[in-house]
């Protein structure tokens, strides 16, 4: 069986996922398309619309077989660290082509890249060496590239695309980490990755997810697909509101006073110094934008203060990184989210090459797997559901992968 891996949020899932998911299928040939999605907190550091389940069963309707979850803390972290966990996590079912949406999809030279970032080790010198004239990283990381390649290209664009940034982190992770696939880059349609407007058939979850939180009405925009929509609808339906970083702002305010400044300097991605300005800015605004831009320099970008103000409140430290790190690099297990009858021969398959699968958390138990990252999925999940008038607690213990038959 061939399968094709998919690394995806689905923030939510919309007609641009559902093409990708086509496109993918029909230019690797495969038999299968697996996904390996985040869960309830999302890279950009904020948590998803709608929890994972429904996103999940929105993109087994849209053409994916199988969904795995990315496991928390790695979801919602930086791209380095999100594009290593999630090709581990693809390593441990029978994948044989890795595909991902980017910007340019000429793949010998999104590996051109790579390799250099990779392989060639003074890259690394030159990379310090532009960081120490004080440019910003990106332009950086650009001039060092150059510095390499023969292509008579513009490397700075390339490279501040978000999907070829996380294409490029895909190939690095696959060549790290042994994986001996082919790359299957589908080129971007429709609205760019940031585009806050709604336009067509294909517009950005950026935008779809403005147009959601906005709109009182909940006339959803045509670019979600019918199952995409139901799923919201249903959500709404049993929360009565919509997920958004601003609704847990009084929450982190609460965290950062809770752990005082040293223990915001424990914090993944917090340095010295930054943990006096966290500390000194709390309740100067009402919602997290603000207080993310009083905080904004060239070492701190907005997606990670985003990201590190979200480590704040699940409470995810330094050393959790380095113990979950550690633990992963020996998990055999894929936690489910949802599946359909060829999602369950990826299964089968997976589990003969020595794969614990879970489907519920007796499966935790059941396979003695390591129970650190289920805990903190566990806790970061009822943290998701707090701020919701209908509360739910306990869900990664009740809920079920989902079957679509």
């Amino acid at each position: 069986m061939k399968v094709t891996g998919i690394v995806a949020e689905y923030n939510p899932f919309h007609k641009g996922h559902e093409y990708q998911l086509n496109k993918a299928r029909n230019l690797s040939g495969c038999d299968a398309v697996a996904v390996v999605m985040s869960g309830n907190f999302v890279q950009r550091g904020e948590p998803a619309i709608i929890d994972k389940f429904k996103r999940a069963e929105s993109a087994i309707y849209g053409g994916a077989d199988l969904v795995i979850e990315l496991p928390m803390p790695f979801s919602c972290q930086n791209a380095e660290l999100f594009a290593k966990a999630a090709v581990s996590e693809l390593k441990k079912i029978p994948v044989t082509h890795l595909s991902f949406g980017c910007e340019n999809d000429n793949i010998e030279l999104l590996k051109e890249i790579s390799l250099i970032q990779t392989n060639n080790l003074d890259y690394n010198l030159a990379l310090k060496h532009e960081l120490k004239s004080g440019i910003s990283y990106p332009n950086a990381v650009a001039n060092a590239i150059c510095k390499f390649s023969n292509k008579n290209i513009n490397i700075k664009d390339i490279i501040s695309s978000p999907n070829n940034v996380l294409g490029l982190e895909y190939i690095k992770s696959s060549i790290k980490l042994n994986c001996d696939w082919d790359f299957v880059p589908v080129k971007r349609i429709g609205s760019n990755h940031n585009d806050v407007d709604i336009s067509g058939q294909y517009d950005s979850a950026t935008a779809i997810r403005k147009s959601i939180i906005e709109n009182s009405s909940l006339e959803l925009p045509n670019s979600l697909t019918v199952k995409s929509i139901e799923m919201i609808n249903k959500f709404k339906y049993e929360y009565q509101n919509f997920s958004n970083l601003n609704n847990y702002l009084n929450y982190i305010y609460y965290k950062i006073l809770d752990i005082g400044i040293d223990g915001l300097n424990e914090i993944y991605e917090v340095s010295e110094g930054l943990n006096n300005k966290i500390y000194s800015n709390i309740f100067k605004y009402n919602n997290v934008d603000d207080f993310i831009m009083s905080l904004k320099s060239k070492r701190y970008t907005y997606s990670k203060l985003r990201r590190i103000l979200l480590n704040t409140l699940l409470g995810i430290t330094k050393n959790d990184i380095r113990d979950f790190m550690l633990t992963n690099k020996n998990n055999k297990s894929i936690k489910v989210l949802a599946f359909n009858d060829i999602g369950r021969q990826i299964l089968k398959e997976a589990k003969t090459d020595g794969t614990s699968v879970i489907n519920r958390y007796s499966d935790y138990k059941k396979n003695n797997t390591e129970l650190n990252i289920f805990n903190l999925t566990d806790k970061s999940t009822n943290i998701y559901f707090l701020q919701f008038i209908n509360k739910k607690i306990n869900e990664e213990y009740i809920q079920n992968a989902v079957y679509v038959k």
